[in-house]
């Protein structure tokens, strides 16, 4: 039998599990033109269209929490083959249902299997020696995969309905099982301090309050993002002119994944997750009363881009507090759950085509989840030095 692949720092490795990372979470960053699509090709009302966004974000929530479990027990290979061919045959259904109530429930399972898929990519890139610069990295992927996506998605939607952005993530994830063999069957634990992931300690407190700034910010992401595109079409903005600015906003998101894996921590996280709150707060008031097309390019632009900053530093200021990994992944059950309240709530506060209610939440929780974090650094400070020993291979052939 063939060896699996060892883990390792390297660039092939961080590559693979940077294209791993994505297609989990694809259908929620798409959410906009998901949305849009449900609405203009299903005549899906706002409220309808975001509670199947919601779903596929607590299919995510829920596969994330089941992952904290298994994540260093079971054999990455086998999940992620299994998870591939379900996510690509429930994105194939999707295609084909109108439905709502049965469309709820499959895109709800399709959340619990990217979900699993996330998971693994999640764990991965943490157990990188610099997470910060390992997760900017998946961020940059990540920001060229979904601006190819944004760009053929008004042209796609035209042609064939939301049905075709199904099949394309569908389609992707069953391309993918060519790889499979390529991923290692286990992570590594990185041997570090008990106090840095023992149930009880500060650290642990930590970790759980980061867990819940996370829920907190997602919820500011994913209220607007939901609605991004119909925020537009509220201004009267073209809809080329909607897909154009998204897609630029993705080339800058991938500026902005670049700056945080070539950053890292050399600046510390105080810094950075402060101009991420200011930059995202201009961004968001710039959309609140009338604004023309220049305005919605460099705020959605500008928005996209801070949010994988505040993202990559996020996830790397939980994973030098989580030596083994296991909270880690739930992170992915925290944004997955911001995820799905944000759109969930959002829609409740849509007046007409009056929108500013929902920014407004956006900023509020923009504001109270950096802050969060913001303690958390301050708390954790000198913990870096003391969870960063040498690294224990943990890997076995599958």
């Amino acid at each position: 039998m063939r060896k699996a692949p060892q883990f390792g720092d390297r660039l092939p490795t961080t590559l693979l599990f940077s294209l791993l990372y994505p297609i989990g979470p694809a259908a929620i960053v798409l959410m906009p033109m998901i949305v849009g699509g449900l609405i203009d090709g299903y005549g899906y009302t706002d409220q309808q269209a975001a509670n199947i966004a919601a779903l596929e974000g607590m299919g995510l929530v829920v596969s994330s929490v089941a992952a904290a479990l298994w994540i260093r027990r079971v054999s990455w290979v086998r999940v992620l083959l299994l998870a591939f061919l379900a996510y690509g045959a429930l994105n194939a259904m999707s295609a084909n249902l109108a439905a709502y109530e049965p469309l709820l429930v499959v895109r709800f399972l399709t959340g619990l299997a990217g979900g699993s898929l996330f998971a693994v990519s999640v764990a991965a890139l943490g157990d990188n020696t610099e997470p910060d610069r390992a997760f900017g990295f998946a961020q940059a992927v990540q920001g060229v995969l979904m601006l190819a996506a944004f760009a053929a998605s008004p042209w796609l939607l035209e042609a064939w309905g939301v049905r075709s952005l199904y099949y394309l993530l569908g389609g992707v994830s069953l391309l993918m099982l060519v790889t499979v063999r390529r991923f290692p069957d286990r992570g590594r634990v990185r041997a570090g301090p008990a106090t840095a992931a023992t149930p009880g300690t500060r650290h642990t407190s930590l970790i759980w309050l980061g867990l819940a700034a996370s829920v907190i910010y997602f919820v500011n992401v994913f209220g607007f993002w939901a609605f991004v595109e119909r925020i537009g079409q509220a201004a009267q903005l073209p809809a080329g002119t909607i897909g154009l600015a998204l897609g630029v906003s993705q080339v800058l998101a991938i500026a902005g994944a670049l700056a945080a894996a070539w950053a890292s921590d050399r600046y510390g996280r105080y810094w950075p997750l402060l101009i991420v709150l200011i930059g995202q707060a201009l961004a968001l008031f710039a959309l609140l009363g009338p604004f023309g097309s220049v305005a919605y390019f460099i705020a959605t632009g500008a928005y996209q881009a801070l949010f994988i900053v505040a993202v990559s530093y996020q996830m790397g200021a939980i994973a030098k507090l989580d030596v083994r990994g296991r909270y880690l992944v739930m992170m992915t059950a925290a944004q997955g759950l911001g995820a799905a309240i944000g759109p969930a709530v959002a829609a409740g506060l849509i007046r007409g085509n009056d929108y500013g209610a929902i920014i407004l939440l956006a900023g509020l929780a923009c504001l109270v989840s950096t802050l969060l974090f913001v303690f958390i650094i301050w708390r954790s400070r000198g913990v870096d030095a003391a969870a960063a020993p040498p690294v224990v291979s943990n890997a076995h052939a599958p």
